[in-house]
């Protein structure tokens, strides 16, 4: 038996009808030169054949009564039906990308069967031209997105030669003991002396009654059904990393100012955009405890997106301030309180009405969520077939009705928008102009065409 830490336990507290818990990622894939026309049913009969020993596949919960529920555990599934969890499908004609995104949206619309193992992998085949897909999901109470990254990349190779396990049968290494930098009782002096040198101190954001930061009235907030959109993009990272040279800012910085100034253009178009700025949610991988090979090991920084901002070199670097000064406040913080807040946060985020955003003090405490996860760096293969795109699928927490995550392959950076359409519609819009506010960005601190081309 494994018991759930606070933070796993909290993504099945917050599931529902309307809130499914689970991440993904979709991989696409160009079929090999030659590949027989029988190519996926192989690559299909292939994975099958492997066991599912491996956690957090072979795990499911534990059937409780009582009080029990309120720790939930996981047990060891000794009989794992692959032919359920691993599946096999085909996108209708013409099998472009807007088929494919009808395809992952109702995949991940659909929640997860509590008495398996809460996960579930889909072989997809059709995508034009000569290309497939690979979309995996598993509940968030199993893995973050740094955790299921690393599962993801059992499957990969450096060569269209290599070998490569499902993740169900590749064990991932677990995490060492974290080495300390200083005394824990430092780190605590160090995080109350900041505390104390705030007192007083104005603070930017907006508050609400509880005292805590809070995002303005927003149309992405707000009640959401249980249907999921998605849609992706792909920006050229050498131009992200240019833009951030020129501001003296990180990645990081560009690619939430690229976001803010999407998000800007359609909020004013729709005429719905607040007078104050966006308050985002910027999750943060931290270590991993000692022998952690499952579960979320996360916590999160609020800064503003300085959306109220119309010039976007002011913008960035609004954003670039505000982003320095959340990450000096989140490392004074010790690891262990960032992982309690964090916890505390989820339940908060649980307590929230999900209703119509009317009225300030019902606000979210942010307006959605922004994160980054890294990825490889170099080009990798799948059974002969060369990668050629891989995008997270998120969710919505909260009464957030957006969520947009970022994650580095060879030489993109791959955005994936997960959006409730019932409730907040066009998402794949949002998609089509990021390219768009990226080359306002450019514009805006001084790279021309040349420059673009030489970064």
């Amino acid at each position: 038996m494994v018991k759930l830490n606070a933070q796993d336990a909290s993504f099945l507290a917050m599931e529902s009808s309307n809130a499914p818990m689970h991440i993904g990622f979709l991989l696409t894939f160009k079929l090999p030169a030659k590949a027989p026309a029988d190519f996926m049913q192989k690559l299909h009969a292939k994975l099958a054949r492997f066991a599912v020993d491996v956690q957090p596949f072979n795990l499911r919960l534990k059937q409780q009564e009582g009080w029990s529920k309120l720790q939930p555990e996981w047990e060891v599934d000794e009989a794992v039906d692959l032919e359920y969890h691993l599946r096999h499908e085909a996108l209708p004609w013409p099998g472009g990308e807007r088929e494919l995104g009808l395809a992952i949206s109702r995949l991940h619309s659909l929640p997860l069967e509590r008495s398996r193992p809460l996960w579930e992998c889909t072989l997809i085949e059709g995508l034009q031209p000569g290309r497939f897909a690979l979309y995996m999901k598993i509940h968030h109470a199993l893995a973050d997105g740094v955790g299921l990254m690393n599962q993801l990349s059992q499957i990969l190779a450096e060569s269209p030669r290599g070998a490569s396990l499902p993740p169900w049968s590749a064990p991932v290494a677990a995490a060492p003991a974290p080495k300390a930098t200083q005394a824990a009782d430092d780190d605590w002096r160090r995080f109350f002396e900041g505390l104390l040198g705030k007192i007083g101190k104005p603070k930017p954001e907006r508050k609400g009654a509880s005292g805590l930061p809070r995002g303005p009235r927003c149309i992405l907030n707000g009640n959401t059904t249980g249907r999921r959109r998605f849609a992706t993009q792909r920006l050229e990272l050498a131009r992200v990393k240019a833009i951030a040279k020129a501001a003296d800012a990180t990645v990081n910085d560009v690619v939430l100012a690229v976001c803010s100034g999407v998000l800007r253009t359609y909020l004013e178009e729709v005429d719905r955009i607040p007078k104050d700025s966006l308050l985002v949610s910027v999750p943060v991988a931290l270590p991993r405890e000692a022998g952690q090979t499952i579960g979320n090991s996360v916590a999160g920084v609020h800064a503003p997106l300085a959306t109220h901002i119309a010039d976007p070199k002011k913008r960035l670097l609004a954003i670039r301030d505000a982003m320095r000064d959340a990450k000096e406040e989140f490392n004074r913080l010790p690891v262990a309180l960032n992982r309690a807040i964090n916890s505390l946060g989820m339940l908060a985020m649980m307590m929230v009405p999900k209703r119509e955003n009317t009225d300030p003090e019902n606000a979210a405490f942010t307006n959605l969520t922004i994160s980054n996860v890294p990825g490889p760096k170099q080009k990798l293969y799948f059974n002969g077939a060369e990668m050629d795109g891989m995008y997270p699928v998120s969710v919505l927490a909260g009464d957030h009705r957006l969520n947009i995550t970022v994650l580095g392959y060879h030489e993109g950076l791959h955005f994936g928008f997960i959006a409730c359409p019932d409730t907040l519609s066009s998402v794949q819009k949002l998609a089509v102009r990021l390219p768009l506010a990226l080359r306002e960005l450019e514009r805006a601190v001084g790279i021309g065409r040349a420059a673009r081309v030489n970064a």
